[in-house]
Protein backbone atom coordinates (compact mmCIF):
# COMPACT_ATOMS: atom_id res chain seq x y z
CA UNK A 1 0.00 0.00 0.00
CA UNK A 2 1.14 3.59 -0.94
CA UNK A 3 1.93 6.21 1.92
CA UNK A 4 -1.26 8.00 1.10
CA UNK A 5 -3.27 4.96 2.56
CA UNK A 6 -4.69 4.19 -1.61
CA UNK A 7 -4.21 1.04 -3.23
CA UNK A 8 -4.73 -0.20 -6.88
CA UNK A 9 -7.01 -3.40 -7.32
CA UNK A 10 -7.95 -4.12 -10.74
CA UNK A 11 -11.23 -5.05 -11.73
CA UNK A 12 -14.04 -5.48 -14.64
CA UNK A 13 -17.43 -4.26 -15.28
CA UNK A 14 -19.85 -7.32 -15.34
CA UNK A 15 -23.56 -6.72 -15.97
CA UNK A 16 -23.18 -2.84 -14.95
CA UNK A 17 -21.47 -3.91 -11.60
CA UNK A 18 -17.43 -3.28 -11.01
CA UNK A 19 -15.96 -6.53 -9.82
CA UNK A 20 -12.37 -5.97 -8.29
CA UNK A 21 -10.15 -8.95 -9.91
CA UNK A 22 -8.57 -9.77 -6.04
CA UNK A 23 -8.85 -12.69 -4.00
CA UNK A 24 -9.33 -11.00 -1.24
CA UNK A 25 -12.98 -9.20 -0.25
CA UNK A 26 -12.48 -5.53 0.20
CA UNK A 27 -15.07 -4.74 3.76
CA UNK A 28 -18.57 -3.43 2.98
CA UNK A 29 -18.30 0.24 3.40
CA UNK A 30 -14.99 0.13 1.71
CA UNK A 31 -14.65 3.75 0.06
CA UNK A 32 -13.72 3.06 -3.56
CA UNK A 33 -12.10 5.59 -6.30
CA UNK A 34 -12.91 4.59 -9.89
CA UNK A 35 -10.37 5.27 -12.78
CA UNK A 36 -11.05 4.20 -15.87
CA UNK A 37 -8.43 3.80 -18.49
CA UNK A 38 -9.18 6.05 -21.54
CA UNK A 39 -8.74 3.04 -24.22
CA UNK A 40 -11.75 1.43 -22.43
CA UNK A 41 -14.09 4.23 -22.52
CA UNK A 42 -16.80 4.03 -25.34
CA UNK A 43 -16.92 7.73 -27.35
CA UNK A 44 -19.80 8.38 -26.13
CA UNK A 45 -18.59 8.76 -22.41
CA UNK A 46 -15.64 10.63 -23.68
CA UNK A 47 -17.30 12.78 -25.05
CA UNK A 48 -19.45 13.77 -21.95
CA UNK A 49 -16.09 13.84 -19.81
CA UNK A 50 -14.80 16.35 -21.99
CA UNK A 51 -18.12 18.54 -21.92
CA UNK A 52 -17.76 18.01 -18.18
CA UNK A 53 -14.29 19.20 -18.17
CA UNK A 54 -15.35 22.34 -19.97
CA UNK A 55 -18.05 23.23 -18.10
CA UNK A 56 -15.30 23.10 -15.17
CA UNK A 57 -13.08 25.18 -16.48
CA UNK A 58 -15.80 27.40 -17.47
CA UNK A 59 -16.74 27.75 -14.15
CA UNK A 60 -13.73 28.47 -12.17
CA UNK A 61 -12.87 30.95 -14.60
CA UNK A 62 -16.50 32.81 -13.94
CA UNK A 63 -15.24 32.13 -9.84
CA UNK A 64 -11.37 33.86 -10.67
CA UNK A 65 -13.29 36.70 -12.35
CA UNK A 66 -15.85 37.25 -9.17
CA UNK A 67 -12.69 37.21 -6.78
CA UNK A 68 -11.13 39.71 -8.92
CA UNK A 69 -13.97 41.80 -9.18
CA UNK A 70 -14.32 41.84 -5.04
CA UNK A 71 -10.62 43.06 -4.95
Amino acid sequence: MSTDNRSSIPGIVKDGVIVPQTKEALAEGTRVEIVVELSEVPEVLKEELAAWDRASDEAWAMIDKWEAEDQ
